[in-house]
């Protein structure tokens, strides 16, 4: 006969794991190697990336737009910003899409292209 079902994901069964005795020694690892492998994954890389952006973002626009600023995507050289109003965006896309695109040219986010879309009232 099989055991008990095994309890569903939560804190309650992560208290109980964590309760249980150990019966050998865990695995030691240097924080010096734990540190460089994360250095060179991918989401680091990508949030050294998104880092860039922000910094772009933050030098070309006011603290109020950027309030109702919101960057959703980065992919293949592509940024995605949702606006929540459409004065805005429009005015953000005709007149002030210039001086972001050469921002992130100078932050060297590797962002080519940048799309403009409204946000969704929720």
């Amino acid at each position: 006969m099989a055991g008990p079902p095994p309890p569903p994901p939560g804190p309650e069964r992560d208290r109980r794991l964590a309760a249980q005795p150990r019966y050998r020694a865990r695995k030691v690892e240097a924080v010096s190697d734990l540190v460089s492998s994360f250095m060179g994954s991918e989401a680091a890389k990508q949030m050294r990336r998104y880092t860039r952006v922000a910094a772009a973002l933050n030098q070309t626009f006011a603290p109020e737009v950027l309030a109702k600023l919101k960057p959703v995507a980065l992919a293949a050289g592509v940024l995605t910003l949702e606006v929540a109003d459409g004065p805005l965006l429009a005015e953000l896309r005709q007149h002030r899409a210039h001086e972001l695109q050469s921002a992130l040219i100078a932050t060297g986010s590797g962002v080519t292209k940048v799309i403009w879309r409204l946000r969704r009232a929720r």
